[in-house]
């Protein structure tokens, strides 16, 4: 199903988020005391007021002045950036717990239980760029458990270090997630090394393979080979030249009905433009996968099924596990909290209201 776009600034897109939260999500926050003061007269009382701000913050990639100017100037409780900023590093137990009984209440079905006793873990990165930066400046990989979402390992690295399996921690009983860039066979090597297993979507530039008596694989051929939409495979092997031997998998592949085809080849020529060959559009109508799963652990049709499910994740959290946000310089919402800067807050957050309508505020949230 297609997410919904909310506008996450709005009170009207603020309600349709409240009504996907669990209906104790306030009797949580007061059970983590995450609303409770030390000193003085608290402003933010309530768990609603709270998960706004932190969403508006997170989900749009404003920073803390900016965000609480906008809250504010619709209504929400005025406080500063500081506080705000105290508030998140104290909420994170909470968000915690808050996100596991949403899991658990219903959405995305990833216990082990239901795919072959595996724990699944879903990798991704996501770059970060500094004020007036015109490059990546960082990259942060990010492995996350798709039970009940949380963050098993977040490792900061330079922008030249890229995307690889060989990131990260694995042990057996764990399926590693990926997209096509963790298609190479150091990255799959290096989970099979430590006795996981793989399921990732092939890259055909970068995932060479053969077949088990050495010959090499013409991917597009056999995939021009396929009947219809049903899905087929076979056994490939995997030669990684950073590892003293071979990995044997599956490789899978289904053609898309004609219009998801379309919508795939949509996306190709987004992504790539005038750079966009007609093998690349040929290619766009199949989804093609590889995993060292065995089919008697995991048949074909799971297999197509929980990738999806891993898009379906995606989706849930604005299209992947992390956004590429930059950090913009802000010389409108740096003005003292006198009650000149309040009237200029509230000012910025209506100018911020009509930018975000165009360019920021949109959550990408399962229907």
């Amino acid at each position: 199903m297609e997410p919904t776009p909310i506008d996450v600034t709005s009170s009207g897109g603020w309600q349709t988020i409240v009504a996907h939260l669990p209906e104790e999500f306030e009797a949580l926050a007061k059970e983590h005391k995450v609303l409770e003061v030390q000193y003085g007269e608290a402003k933010i009382t309530t768990a609603t007021d709270l998960l706004r701000l932190v969403l508006v913050h997170a989900g749009t990639g404003l920073g803390l002045r900016q965000t609480v100017a906008l809250v504010a100037e619709d209504g929400g409780p005025d406080v500063s950036h500081v506080t705000l900023h105290k508030k998140m590093r104290l909420a994170s137990p909470y968000l915690a717990a808050l996100v596991r009984r949403v899991t658990q209440s219903g959405g995305v079905d990833a216990a082990p239980e239901r795919w072959a006793g595996y724990e699944l873990a879903l990798v991704d990165a996501s770059t970060f760029c500094g004020p007036g930066a015109e490059s990546t400046d960082a990259r942060v990989h990010l492995q996350l458990r798709l039970t009940d979402l949380a963050i098993l390992e977040a490792r900061m690295e330079d922008r030249s270090v890229g995307e690889s399996f060989k990131r990260f921690t694995w042990h057996a009983g764990q399926l590693a997630l990926g997209d096509r860039g963790y298609a190479n066979p150091p990255g799959i090597a290096s989970v099979v090394e430590q006795r996981a297993d793989v399921l990732v979507r092939v890259n055909r530039q970068a995932l060479p393979m053969f077949a088990p008596n050495g010959d090499r694989v013409d991917v597009m051929a056999w995939l021009r080979s396929l009947k219809a939409h049903s899905p087929r495979e076979r056994t490939v092997v995997v030669r990684s030249h950073e590892h003293d031997f071979d990995v044997q998998g599956r490789l899978i592949a289904v053609r898309l009905p004609a219009a998801e085809a379309e919508k795939a080849r949509v996306r190709v020529r987004r992504e790539f433009g005038g750079k966009t060959s007609a093998l690349d559009l040929e290619a766009a109508q199949y989804v093609v996968l590889f995993t060292t799963v065995p089919t008697s652990r995991m048949p074909i049709g799971m297999c197509l099924e929980l990738y999806r499910l891993r898009w379906q994740v995606g989706a849930s959290s604005q299209g992947r596990i992390t956004q590429s946000v930059k950090v913009r310089p802000r010389p409108n919402d740096s003005r003292s909290r006198s009650v000149g800067g309040t009237v200029a807050r509230e000012q910025d957050g209506e100018a911020l209201r009509r930018s975000l309508g165009r360019r920021f505020a949109k959550l990408q949230v399962a229907a």
